[in-house]
């Protein structure tokens, strides 16, 4: 059977996914085949704040420059050269020694004043590097220095062309600050930071640096930051590093714990700069507000990231009003595993895929865990953050946000690399357009998985956990109290794998809804307010597997616009999650075999194997021998003991079982939803649309 082939090409896809991968780096997840298809078109602060007004907003940013980071580290960032010393600087508690006419020495304030490479070796208990030389490139080599500078930073560039600090191999280096800096004019903000240069920046080598920043940011340069090799440990009052032009990674391990963001380009006023740009390296950072912040532009094409920002997700700094309808539920970094083929936190290998059981993992059902957590709701705490755009297109990346885990005033852009990503608030957020083109994007909790004006997948694998919607296409219109249909707004699937479960609305879009390919499987909400599909336009679906499960009340269905043949089936009485659903062709062969992870009474399934004219019948129950992961069979071990809940023949785009209900004008002019008869309760008062009249119970439905 045609399923059979498609099944298999789905499961086996995401294995050699998972390996190609990992085995080959940067080379990402790319989906090419019949039912994971096509690719569609590329989409495209101050010093103690972190506040949500400090990023432009979409429309100041949509013209974004194009850049080019081939060439931003040169061979001197690369690879530290320490055999030409110019001099030796000692360092013995109070006092330091250097014989060089470049350097002089006052008390224990060491100036280097002339373009050279210096060792620095021993400590200063309350002293000072200072670096004053006029367009000079000044190379300090640390070589086990202490320094430790009460009033001011250890290290300060006052004037140069460049700084490097390179960290000696197997030496261990600290730079300490104190609490409050002394300056002699009062109004002077600067230096503050343990490391602080007026000019660029560029920290190399194969050693440790602890940096201890009690005033204010661990490593500041008012033009920019290049880190390309060193164990960089730094626990930060406010920022960790901050360049204002950009902050530009490429090796490295980097380990920041701050009291503001964790890694920060702080330009505004030129949308050239502003960026932050990751190609390689190793990020442990513990961000009390946002983990990395980009002006402009935050790009990363490859490392490995783990980023905790405000606490993580169980501090969520927003309140959300819209919580009548679901409740907290968690999986993956919590205990499930996305249908037993995911295992907690994501996908790590290629051994983390075993197709035997692959019933989803329970869901953890209860009070929403969201709160303000004496938190100022100004503060910004998101995972990864980028005024113009964040683009990702490679590496291994954990985001646990008590914000959003990415966020862009603009576009984000997904092209590869596993990203696996935990949110008090929504696991992606682009005020424009969301774009999964590659790579693996696993949302483990959300109040809502994606959202943007535009959602757009054309490949790789999604998989979405939400307390409220999976996706949400929405760009900012009132909906009122029954929607209103936004032009700007859409989804659009046209390959790739998309697993959604989803306490409110699985796809839901204030606009345009549209497949054309890929394999989509949505886990609804069981409650009578959401549905599995909600559209504010036709639902049109022209290719690719389509399965929503979910409650009947709000349930939403493929229009007559669409050019494939779908089936709406609303079952009559509540399902128990793993209940075997299957759909079986007039000669008794099977299609497809799916169980959702959740309660359900309404499923919709638009599949190529739906053919026109054909008769089928869809089954409730029974069981399956085959592999199957997601909740997804494999066809050909069903046991035929289900109980037929309906039969069809396709005819109309979509075809129904069940009871269907109508309501005139409404929300039934759009052709695509379940639509109802609105009703009234015994003593005759309207019974609002979405909600039963005998409440909430489970599995309950309109008279």
């Amino acid at each position: 059977m045609k399923n059979s082939e498609m099944f298999k090409r789905t499961l086996g896809f995401l294995t050699l996914a998972a390996f190609s991968v990992l085995s080959a780096g940067c080379s990402g997840v790319n989906i090419e085949q019949s039912s994971l298809s096509d690719k569609s078109a590329e989409s495209l602060s101050d010093k103690n704040s972190s506040s949500e007004s400090s990023l432009p907003n979409a429309d100041e940013m949509s013209d974004t420059v194009e850049r080019t980071y081939s060439e931003i580290f040169s061979d001197r960032d690369k690879n530290p050269d320490f055999e030409n010393i110019t001099a030796e600087i000692k360092l013995s508690g109070d006092s330091a020694e250097c014989s060089h006419d470049g350097v002089s020495v006052e008390g224990s304030v060491v100036t280097v004043s002339e373009e050279g490479v210096y060792r620095i070796s021993g400590t200063l208990d309350n002293g000072q590097i200072v670096v004053n030389a006029e367009k000079a490139k000044v190379h300090l080599v640390l070589d086990n220095a202490d320094i430790t500078c009460r009033t001011s930073s250890p290290i300060y560039g006052i004037n140069s062309d460049k700084i490097f600090i390179s960290l000696a191999e197997n030496s261990a280096n600290t730079l300490t600050d104190g609490s409050v800096y002394t300056y002699a004019d009062e109004s002077a903000q600067e230096p503050d930071a343990c490391i602080f240069s007026s000019d660029s920046i560029t920290i190399n080598g194969s050693g440790t640096l602890n940096i201890n920043a009690n005033s204010a940011d661990g490593i500041h340069s008012k033009d920019d930051v290049v880190i390309t090799g060193g164990n960089i440990n730094i626990d930060a009052v406010n920022d960790g590093i901050k360049g204002k032009d950009y902050v530009s990674v490429c090796g490295g391990k980097i380990n920041i714990k701050s009291g503001g963001d964790g890694i920060k380009s702080t330009k505004k006023d030129d949308t050239y700069f502003g960026f932050v740009y990751i190609e390689g390296g190793e990020f442990l950072i513990d961000a009390e507000q946002d983990g990395i912040q980009a002006e402009t532009e935050l790009i990363i094409t490859d490392g490995e990231l783990d980023i905790t920002s405000g606490g993580g997700y169980e501090n969520c700094i927003k309140i959300h009003n819209d919580m009548d309808f679901g409740g907290s539920h968690r999986f993956g970094k919590d205990g499930g595993d996305f249908g037993g083929m995911m295992p907690p936190g994501g996908m790590t290998s290629p051994d983390d895929f075993a197709f035997g059981d692959m019933t989803p993992s329970d869901v953890n059902i209860g009070q929403t865990a969201y709160s303000l957590a004496n938190k100022d709701s100004t503060i910004s705490a998101k995972g990864l953050k980028g005024g113009a755009a964040v683009k990702i297109s490679c590496g291994n990346i954990t985001v646990d946000s008590a914000d959003d885990a990415i966020h862009s005033n603009v576009d984000v852009e997904i092209s590869g690399g596993f990203s696996t990503l935990c949110a008090g608030d929504d696991g992606i957020h682009a005020d424009k357009t969301v774009s999964i083109t590659e790579g693996s994007v696993t949302v483990t909790r959300s109040y809502e998985g994606i959202e943007g004006a535009v959602i757009d997948v054309s490949g790789g694998i999604v998989q979405v956990c939400s307390d409220d919607d999976g996706f949400n296409a929405s760009d900012g219109t009132s909906q009122g109290a029954v929607g209103t249909y936004s032009e700007n707004a859409k989804i659009n699937i046209s390959g790739g794998f998309v697993y959604v479960d989803a306490e409110g609305d699985g796809l839901d879009s204030n606009g345009d809804m549209t497949v054309s390919g890929g394999t989509i499987l949505i886990n609804g909400p069981v409650n009578g307010g959401n549905g599995a599909l909600d559209s504010n336009s036709e639902i049109i679906v022209t290719g690719g597997l389509l399965i929503a499960a979910g409650s009947s009340q709000m349930a939403e269905y493929p229009g007559e616009g669409s050019e494939q043949y779908s089936i709406s089936a609303s079952i009559g009485s509540s399902q128990e999650k793993d209940t075997l659903v299957t759909l079986i062709d007039d000669s008794g062969n099977e299609i497809l075999s799916f169980k959702p992870a959740k309660t359900f009474d309404h499923i919709v399934i638009s599949s190529p194997e739906i053919e026109k004219g054909q008769t089928y019948t869809l089954s409730i129950g029974g069981s399956t021998a085959s592999a199957g992961g997601f909740g997804l069979f494999e066809n050909g071990g069903y046991d035929g003991k289900g109980e037929p809940v309906g039969s069809f023949t396709a005819e109309d785009m979509t075809s129904f079982i069940g009871e269907r209900f109508t309501m005139g004008g409404g929300f039934g002019g759009r052709g695509g939803r379940m639509d109802f008869q609105p009703s009234t309760d015994e003593n005759g008062n309207f019974v609002k649309p979405g909600i039963p009249k005998d409440g909430f119970e489970q599995g309950k439905r309109f008279n």
